[in-house]
């Protein structure tokens, strides 16, 4: 009854959605040589982490159309989300309140050091003494371990991919991270990873490419990962301050006869020392920023940029950073009131700081910066990349790659292009164009895509119905099958493509996965296997096989998986090994099981068929193992 219930408002809330929603969209599936079954049971293999059983009838029911609209809309209601994730404190702090409350070990020794608590000699001795003044800095201060951010945002992270009503925000939250990736491997920025994806990346995931552009320019996480915070001007390079002090000092002399320039005031000599403070700390151009918003961000590989133009632009960020957290705070505010009249800048945690930027002139791409500039050089360099004609090629091929096939037709891309230079890449318009292609709804796209760890995992909970209320070994499973959320340490973030995650070992590992997680061996999780089929019981292992294989994969020709998986359903003990490797506690819990049995034998009738009842289950837990374990699973 609840379960109607819930379906009802559900559609009552897409309703209401569509209502002032024009529909503009036009699938082109019938022409391809799908039924509407197959084509909902394709949208939704590719715009969510997977079907719940049921959710290709409410596509059918809903229209696929409206069903897609409501999805590009992204603003169904998420109760039953926000419920699950209103124990998690954090995701309701600032980015600075977050960065000033949960320090890493490290940033707590470095402060004890510079408070003299600990000599510098000291930090080479007893661990376990350095743990001790550390945990009592945390607790006198109110200081918050780093490690407790992590797990409230890994948390979060498969909570909103489990239970959101809107998938493909999440499914785009997922893209856009990984195209500008930052990683919690990086000390610097791991406090900041959290309010990135939910500040930079997830409101600008429908919207032109240019915002989501300059928000992950701007954050300090980008800013600290790719070490753009550090790049200043070089030494005896003119800054933006200068600049403006030298048009200060010249706009007082005229209205004072030079009184300025012969008796500088307090303020002018405090903005002096700041600007030779900042030069004996400055550390020089770094290309890092500059690089890969270029080769990975925006232009590509090919784009046509060259190591002149990733100086250049490198240049035009200098001065970029990261407004401070902790106990430098309060002095950089005091400082900003000064400095906000020769051209600093606070934008929340960005600060521009104009004595480390390099005013002198530039050319990128073809384009003259004259001299004095300030914050805006970077800016207009976002508006000229993002609009670049192999911006719109390279993101054009990424999101048909992510969404279509690993070696998508350039048909679709040449498609795609078009609609990001008409639409300055509005994601939204890009997707819908993606919708109206043929190439999307080709027989020979479906099912070509794998699943990512993380795409797996999450395919698999959403399959089962399942009840997350403890997350921890369900992500502990999806590092051990190569994918550690928020980790990858390179810029590139998470690979697409199925050669990243296919060989002996990762199948191995999914297969595993598969057969834990159906075991119930992953705590902190609960479904109903029996209920999925409305607890009617198969006469066979093999009819138990077909069954759920194809609520588990609905509207899927299943032929030749069935025919591949019926040997192992039909050999416990190939099944039984299998399901050892992925838990070798089990061994332990077979060995008692077995030993009950052996002595329920000797008792009555009635304890015997209990015994039988629980091999049954155990029976069709191996089979929903080894279907979520399969090749064709892997598949979306």
């Amino acid at each position: 009854m609840k379960a109607k219930l819930f379906q009802f408002f559900l559609l009552f809330s897409i309703s209401i959605n569509l209502a002032f929603t024009e529909n503009k969209v036009n699938m082109p599936y019938r022409e391809l040589g799908l039924t509407e079954r197959q084509a909902a049971a394709h949208l939704l293999d590719r715009f969510t982490f997977g079907p719940r059983i049921g959710d290709v009838d409410r596509v059918v029911e809903m229209g696929l159309e409206n069903w897609f609209i409501s999805q590009l809309n992204g603003n169904l209601d998420d109760a039953i989300l926000e419920r699950r994730l209103q124990p998690l404190k954090t995701l309701e702090m600032s980015a600075g309140e977050i960065a000033s409350t949960y320090l890493g070990f490290g940033m707590i020794l470095n402060m004890a050091r510079r408070e003299g608590i600990i000599d510098s000699m000291d930090l080479t001795g007893d661990r376990g003494e350095l743990r001790k003044i550390v945990m009592s800095i945390y607790e006198k201060k109110g200081y918050r371990s780093q490690r407790e951010l992590i797990g409230q945002m890994l948390t979060q992270k498969v909570y909103r991919a489990v239970y959101s009503q809107n998938q493909l925000t999440e499914l785009l939250t997922d893209f856009w991270f990984n195209h500008f990736n930052v990683s919690i491997t990086d000390n610097q920025c791991s406090g900041y990873v959290l309010s990135y994806e939910r500040d930079a990346i997830r409101p600008n995931v429908f919207g032109e490419f240019k915002n989501l552009l300059e928000a992950t320019a701007k954050h300090p996480a980008m800013l600290l990962y790719l070490d753009n915070a550090q790049s200043s001007a070089a030494e005896g390079i003119k800054t933006t301050m200068a600049y403006n002090m030298d048009q200060f000092r010249e706009q007082r002399g005229r209205r004072s006869n030079n009184r300025f320039n012969r008796q500088p005031n307090r303020q002018q000599n405090e903005m002096q020392q700041s600007n030779n403070n900042q030069r004996r700390r400055r550390r020089g151009l770094n290309e890092n920023y500059a690089r890969e918003l270029m080769e990975l961000h925006t232009l590509g590989v090919d784009g046509g940029y060259t190591q002149e133009d990733v100086v250049e632009v490198a240049r035009a960020f200098t001065g970029w950073t990261v407004f401070p957290p902790g106990q430098r705070r309060e002095q950089m505010n005091r400082r900003l009131e000064r400095g906000k009249r020769v051209g600093f800048i606070q934008q929340g945690e960005f600060l521009f700081r104009a004595d480390a930027h390099d005013a002198t002139e530039k050319t990128i791409l073809g384009e003259k910066f004259s001299a004095g500039g300030g914050m805006d050089e970077g800016e207009r360099i976002l508006g000229l990349l993002s609009k670049h004609p192999a911006t719109a090629r390279h993101i054009s091929r990424k999101i048909a790659t992510y969404f279509v096939s690993d070696n998508p037709p350039e048909a679709l891309v040449d498609r795609l292009c078009e609609t990001y230079l008409e639409t300055d890449g509005n994601t939204r318009e890009l997707l819908i164009t993606l919708v109206e292609s043929p190439e999307f709804w080709d027989k020979s796209v479906r099912r070509s895509k794998i699943k990512s760890p993380f795409q797996l995992a999450i395919s698999a909970i959403r399959a089962l119905d399942a009840e997350i209320w403890r997350p921890r070994q369900l992500i502990e499973q999806i590092s051990k099958m190569g994918q550690p959320l928020y980790a990858y340490q390179a810029p590139t973030g998470y690979p697409d493509k199925a050669e990243a995650w296919v060989n002996t070992g990762s199948l191995l590992n999914r297969m595993n996965f598969g057969l834990a997680l159906a075991m119930g061996e992953i705590r902190g999780i609960n479904f109903d296997l029996a209920g999925l089929n409305q607890n009617r019981e198969p006469e066979s292992v093999e009819a138990a096989l077909e069954r759920y294989a194809n609520l588990l994969l609905p509207e899927r020709d299943l032929t030749e998986t069935l025919r591949l998986l019926k040997p192992m359903v039909a050999n416990p003990q190939l099944a039984e090994k299998v399901s050892q490797s992925a838990n070798q506690s089990r061994v332990h819990s077979k060995k008692s099981e077995e030993q009950f049995e052996m002595e329920e034998r000797k008792t009555n009738i009635a304890e015997k068929n209990k015994s039988t009842k629980k091999e049954s289950k155990k029976q069709l837990a191996q089979v929903v193992g080894i279907i979520l374990g399969s090749p064709e699973f892997q598949r979306r």
